[in-house]
C-alpha cells in the first residue's frame, strides 16, 4: 500500500524537477549584441528581445534627431549590431542668413559635407577639423563671389569669399591708414562687385623762396631840400618752406605749406631825403650882352658849346628838350643835374638852379662834368 502511494509522488517530483530544469535553462539563455554608440563600440550580452530595450539596459534615451539603426523595435537576434549616432545642434549663417540644423557628424567638414555647403573656395568661421560636441556649434559661412580688383588702374578679376580686405590680401595689397579703398575694407563680398585701391603716399618736401625787402624814407635836415639818396641797400632774404605733399598712385595730388623757416632775414632799403631849404641865389651880375655860337667851342661869356648835338640827344631823352623842367623831384634842367652836381662844377656861374640856365649854359657845366666823368652820370647815352 504504502509503494503505491510513493511512487506517484516521487515520479511527480521527478516529472517537475524536469519541467523546472528546462524552465531555468531557458530563462539564462543571452545573446551577444554589438552596441557602438557614437563610434565607439563595445559588446554585450542581453536577454532583451528589442532594439529599444537593449537600450533601455545600456541606459540611453535617444533624441527626436539621434539616428538608431537598427529601429527600435527590431528583434534582437545572436550578433545584432546595435548602432547610435547622437545629433548635435550646428548653428549655420549662411552670407549672413542663420539657421539651425542637427547633423550626426563630429567634426565641421563632414558635417558641410552631410549639408551640401563643403565648397572649397568658401570661407568659414572654424576650421573643418574643429570638432562638434553633444552641445553643438556655431559657423559662419561666407561664400565666394565674382568680383574685379581694380589696383594701380589695373583691374583683375577675383574669386573670392570674404571681405574687400581679403580680396586686397588675395592680389597681394596691404592698406596703411593712408590708403583709399572702396568700398571699405570690412565691406562683405558680393558678386560683380568692384574693389579699387589706391595707394597714397604722404612725402614732405622743402625749397628755398626769396623774401623781397621793403622800401622805407626818412628825412635828413643835413641834405638840401629835393636831394635823396640810397643809405641803406635793400638785401633780399630767404626762406626754406616745409610742404607736406600727397601723391595717390604716384601722381602729386596736392601739396600743403606746412612750416616756414627764416634762413636769411631782408634788410629794409631806406633812401634818405633832405628837408634843408637851400640859400637864395644870389642876384646874377650884369654883363655884357655877348654872340653865342652853338659851334664854337667857346664863348665871349665862357660858354663851352663842344659835343651840342650829342647833348640835345641826351636832353631828348632825360627831359624831353624841356630845359626848364622842374618837377620838384631834386633833378633840373634838359640834363637832370641835381643840385650838389651843379654847384660841384661851377653851375652857380650861370644861375643857382639848373633849369634857371639857358641850354648853352646847361651844355657848358655838362661839359665841365663830362671832363672829369664822362657820360657816367646820365642814365639816357646818345
Amino acid at each position: 500500500m504504502a509503494k503505491k502511494i510513493w511512487t506517484p509522488v516521487i515520479a511527480g517530483v521527478s516529472a517537475l524537477a524536469l519541467v523546472g530544469g528546462v524552465g531555468v535553462a531557458s530563462a539564462l539563455d543571452k545573446d551577444d549584441v554589438t552596441m557602438v554608440v557614437d563610434g565607439v563600440a563595445k559588446t554585450i550580452a542581453v536577454r532583451e528581445n528589442t532594439v529599444a530595450k537593449v537600450l533601455e539596459l545600456e541606459g540611453i534615451e535617444p533624441g527626436p534627431h539621434d539616428v538608431v539603426l537598427p529601429a527600435l523595435e527590431t528583434t534582437v537576434v545572436d550578433g545584432l549590431e546595435i548602432s547610435i549616432a547622437y545629433a548635435r545642434p550646428l548653428d549655420v549663417t549662411i552670407d549672413g542668413e542663420q539657421r539651425e540644423v542637427w547633423t550626426t557628424a563630429k567634426n565641421v567638414g563632414d558635417a558641410l559635407k552631410m549639408l551640401r555647403l563643403d565648397a572649397a573656395d568658401s570661407k568659414l568661421s572654424a576650421s573643418r577639423s574643429a570638432a562638434i560636441g553633444r552641445e553643438g556649434l556655431s559657423v559662419d559661412i561666407l561664400t565666394a563671389r565674382d568680383l574685379t580688383v581694380t589696383v594701380a588702374g589695373v583691374a583683375q578679376p577675383v574669386r573670392l569669399a570674404g571681405t574687400v580686405a581679403d580680396a586686397l590680401a588675395e592680389v597681394g595689397v596691404t592698406p596703411d591708414a593712408d590708403d583709399k579703398v572702396t568700398p571699405s575694407p570690412e565691406t562683405a563680398l558680393e558678386d560683380g562687385m568692384s574693389v579699387v585701391f589706391v595707394r597714397v603716399d604722404v612725402k614732405p618736401s622743402t625749397k628755398k623762396v626769396a623774401v623781397a625787402f621793403e622800401k622805407t624814407t626818412t628825412e635828413s635836415s643835413k641834405m638840401l631840400k629835393g636831394e635823396k639818396e640810397v643809405t641803406t641797400k635793400g638785401v633780399v632774404g630767404e626762406n626754406l618752406e616745409t610742404y607736406t605733399n600727397v601723391y595717390e598712385d604716384g601722381v602729386l595730388k596736392s601739396s600743403a605749406l606746412v612750416s616756414t623757416e627764416v634762413v636769411k632775414a631782408p634788410v629794409n632799403q631806406v633812401t634818405t631825403v633832405g628837408t634843408k631849404v637851400p640859400p637864395p641865389p644870389a642876384p646874377e651880375p650884369e654883363a655884357a650882352p655877348a654872340e653865342r655860337s652853338e659851334s664854337a667851342s667857346s664863348g665871349g661869356s665862357g660858354l663851352d658849346l663842344r659835343r651840342s648835338s650829342m647833348w640835345d640827344t641826351i636832353a631828348r631823352c632825360e627831359s624831353t628838350n624841356r630845359w626848364n623842367i622842374n618837377t620838384g623831384n631834386g633833378y633840373y634842367g634838359g640834363l637832370q643835374f641835381n643840385l650838389q652836381t651843379w654847384r660841384s662844377v661851377g653851375g652857380t656861374d650861370f644861375a643857382a638852379y639848373p633849369h634857371q640856365a639857358t641850354r648853352e649854359e646847361q651844355i657848358t657845366v655838362a661839359n665841365r662834368l663830362y671832363d672829369q666823368r664822362g657820360l657816367q652820370p646820365w642814365g639816357c647815352k646818345p
